[in-house]
């Protein structure tokens, strides 16, 4: 009977537990790369408007959010970072979805985040490698999106 009742409390406990995961799973790969491109922006614990405008810009351009949804997709992808343990649940989902290209396409829009205030931080240099481990980055592709980001943001 103690056991019965104990196996059964565990299948309750369990299918909650499956209900939840179920959820997480409507972040779309847009919100999780959103999601990585504000933590680029507190990665050194100021958030200005420069890093908002390039973030945006990134969502538009390369992640093909209408620029009606901006607001939507930031506020998720805040909640998202809010609720998250760590990037690995965010990185997971876009390696699933992107190719390595689209992977470096985000790269480099992290980078012109970064460098949207012509420092980088120590916290945002970690960050920005520990990214590019998450993400299976080859080096090569990492330094050449550092470098086309810090190109771009010069000419602007």
């Amino acid at each position: 009977m103690i056991l019965s009742n104990l196996k059964k409390n565990l299948e309750i406990l369990l299918s909650v537990d499956d209900e939840a995961a179920q959820g997480d799973s409507s972040v779309t790969t847009a919100t999780a790369a959103a999601a990585l491109l504000l933590e680029a922006a507190h990665a050194d614990s100021r958030l200005d408007d420069d890093e908002l405008r390039q973030i945006e810009v990134s969502l538009i351009k390369h992640l093909r959010v209408d620029p009606d949804d901006i607001r939507q997709t930031m506020h998720d992808a805040q909640r998202q970072l809010d609720h998250s343990t760590c990037l690995h649940e965010m990185t997971k989902l876009v390696n699933q979805n992107w190719t390595v290209a689209d992977k470096v396409r985000l790269i480099e829009s992290m980078w012109k985040v970064v460098l949207s205030d012509q420092h980088i931080d120590s916290h945002e240099q970690h960050l920005m490698r520990k990214i590019k481990g998450l993400l299976h980055i080859p080096q090569s592709e990492y330094i050449a999106a550092k470098l086309r980001a810090r190109n771009a943001i010069g000419e602007s």
